[in-house]
C-alpha cells in the first residue's frame, strides 16, 4: 500500500515558497548501526527528499518541519518557537543538507560543524551503477536492485521505475527511477522510504548564513575527525558566543553541537583514509577540548534558551 502522510500545517507552507514546485516528497528512515562484538548500537532519524523536475533536496525531517512552518505568512511566533524547540532538542539528527541540480550537474552539500557552517560541491555522477534483475517491494512499489561504490563503501540501491526521477536519499543519484532503499554492504548505514506523497510546496533557497566554502576531501577529513570527538575539534579561538539550553545543549556561534549518543560511523572516507596515507597528527600539540575551552572562558555571559 502506498503510504500518504499529510500534515495540514505543513501543507499550508506551499503558498509561501517562490521558486520551482516540488513534484513529490519522500520520507526516509536513516539507520546507523554497529554490530561488531561489544560495539553494538543503533540510531535512527527521519529525513525527507523534496523532488522537483530538475532538482532535489534531502535533509533532516525536523529541519524541514521548521522551514515549512516558518515560511507560512503570518504564522504566530509561538508556533515557530514550538517547532524550533523540537528541532533543537532532537537527539538524533541527519546533519547534512544535500541539494542536487540537473541543470548544473552537481550536488551542493551544507553541514553544520560548530562553530562553522560548511558548504562543498561535487560534480555528477558520483558513482557508476550496475543494474540487476532482482526485485523487491519497497513502500508499496516494485523496485529493481542496482549496486555501486562510492566513498569507500559498496552500496545496493532499490529503485522504482514507476517514479521516473534520477534522485534518491543522500547521494544516491543516477538510476532510472527513485531510490526507495539504499544499504551499504557492511550494514552500517541504510536509507529506506517509509512514505511517498505528492509534493505540496515549492523549493526555497537554503537560508544558511555565514557558510564556509571548502573542498570535498578536506570537508570529509574534518567531519570524520569531528564526529569522533566534536569537543576536541573545536578551536576555542573561533568561539564568539556560547548559549546553553535548559536541557544542556550547547550552541556555539548560533550553531548547535549535536553529539551522537553512541558514536558516528562515517558515510564516506577520503582517499587518504582509504589508502592508509592519512597523516598522523598525534605527535603535534593538540588543541584544547571544548570542555577545557569552556573552563578557560568560564562561559561568561552564556545565554540560557528554552529546551
Amino acid at each position: 500500500m502506498r503510504q500518504i502522510i499529510a500534515t495540514a500545517i505543513l501543507m499550508a507552507a506551499g503558498a509561501a515558497y517562490a521558486s520551482s514546485p516540488t513534484l513529490y516528497e519522500c520520507i526516509y528512515r536513516f539507520d546507523m548501526k554497529e554490530n561488531s562484538g561489544d560495539k553494538e548500537f543503533s540510531e535512527a532519524s527521519d529525513c525527507i527528499l523534496l523532488i522537483g523536475e530538475d532538482q532535489s533536496k534531502f535533509y533532516d525531517y525536523s529541519a524541514f518541519r521548521l522551514d515549512s512552518v516558518s515560511a507560512i505568512p503570518g504564522v504566530a511566533d509561538d508556533t515557530i518557537k514550538k517547532f524550533k524547540e523540537e528541532y533543537m532538542k532532537s537527539e538524533t539528527y541527519f546533519d547534512q543538507e544535500v541539494n542536487t541540480s540537473l541543470k548544473d550537474d552537481k550536488i551542493t552539500v551544507f553541514c553544520d560543524m560548530a562553530p562553522e557552517r560548511y558548504k562543498y560541491e561535487q560534480k555528477l555522477p558520483l558513482m557508476t551503477w550496475n543494474e540487476t534483475e532482482e526485485t523487491a517491494d519497497i513502500c508499496g512499489y516494485q523496485c529493481r536492485k542496482a549496486t555501486g561504490e562510492y566513498g569507500g563503501r559498496k552500496w545496493e540501491a532499490w529503485y522504482a521505475e514507476e517514479i521516473a526521477v534520477p534522485f534518491g536519499p543522500w547521494k544516491m543519484f543516477g538510476l532510472p527511477g527513485l531510490v526507495l532503499k539504499a544499504t551499504d554492504e557492511s550494514g552500517n548505514h541504510s536509507f529506506e522510504a517509509i512514505a511517498f506523497r505528492q509534493g505540496n510546496g515549492e523549493f526555497a533557497p537554503s537560508k544558511i548564513p555565514n557558510q564556509v566554502s571548502i573542498g570535498h576531501e578536506k570537508f570529509i577529513e574534518m567531519k570524520n575527525e569531528y564526529d569522533k570527538n566534536p569537543g576536541a575539534a573545536i578551536n576555542p579561538e573561533s568561539i564568539s558566543e556560547i548559549s546553553v539550553t535548559q536541557g544542556g545543549k550547547i550552541i556555539i556561534n548560533g550553531i548547535p553541537t549535536r553529539l551522537n549518543k553512541n558514536r558516528a560511523i562515517p558515510l564516506e572516507y577520503t582517499a587518504a583514509e582509504l589508502n592508509g596515507t592519512k597523516k598522523d597528527n598525534s605527535s603535534k600539540t593538540k588543541k584544547k577540548s571544548m570542555n577545557e575551552s569552556f573552563e578557560d572562558i568560564k562561559v561568561i555571559g552564556a545565554k540560557s534558551v528554552p529546551k
